[in-house]
């Protein structure tokens, strides 16, 4: 994406929420499901490797080991993380000239480019509400489901406590997330499992619109979990 646009980001805040961690089932269906069962498989490699050492035998060793492992975990879920961005492919592109109001509960926000030219003034001034957008309820629809059906069954072995992270990513004039990136995790693992639920989740039932035309739209989107 060109830095010398200006970005605007829309920001939908999600409020802190318990869950066990338990084996959970999507809720609903997920346009790239795949994604999640390639994570079930590689946590299942780390499981098995683990599995043959035995804590109370040696525990030095299995200390060694576990490490290796899951940093060998890890490597394969940044990979696979790596693979899908990398595939990705632009359609859209963001218009400069638009910006949205704070509605709802959700919050925009300007990212001012870094070049450190002071934008135009027609754009700084060129505020629309987001009610404006069709379709923009599924925004609030992908706020709770990113909690309510977070597949927690898929990072057991974090210990208990809140994880945080914030996911940017854009929504593409076709309705897709695209160059979803994890920035500020608490936990690594929890970062990226965060980005590839939502490439998993795939996208809006259908593009967001404004002025009859659909748009391209760049947002950030906090998750906060804690297990217990």
């Amino acid at each position: 994406m060109n830095h010398r646009f200006l970005l605007f980001f829309i920001v939908l805040m999600i409020s802190s929420v318990s869950v066990q961690k338990m084996n959970a089932q999507e809720k609903k269906p997920l346009m790239n499901g795949n994604i999640l069962t390639e994570v079930k498989n590689i946590q299942k490699r780390f499981s098995d490797s683990v599995r043959r050492y035995d804590y109370k035998k040696d525990e030095v060793l299995y200390g060694q080991k576990y490490r290796f492992f899951y940093g060998e975990k890890l490597d394969n879920l940044k990979k696979l993380y790596q693979k899908i961005y990398d595939k990705e492919v632009m359609i859209g592109k963001i218009d400069p000239n638009i910006s949205f109001k704070t509605t709802s509960g959700i919050q925009a926000e300007n990212n001012v480019p870094q070049t450190g030219i002071t934008p135009p003034e027609q754009v700084k001034n060129n505020y629309i509400n987001i009610a404006e957008v069709e379709n923009f309820q599924q925004l609030g629809e992908l706020k709770k489901r990113l909690t309510a059906d977070f597949p927690v069954y898929l990072i057991e072995d974090l210990d208990g406590g809140t994880y945080r992270c914030n996911l940017n990513f854009v929504i593409d004039i076709d309705g897709k997330f695209k160059n979803v990136k994890y920035k500020g995790a608490s936990d690594t693992e929890f970062g990226i499992i965060s980005a590839l639920f939502l490439y998993a989740i795939g996208g809006l039932e259908k593009p967001l619109i404004y002025n009859q035309k659909t748009i391209v739209q760049n947002f950030a989107q906090p998750i906060v979990l804690r297990f217990e």
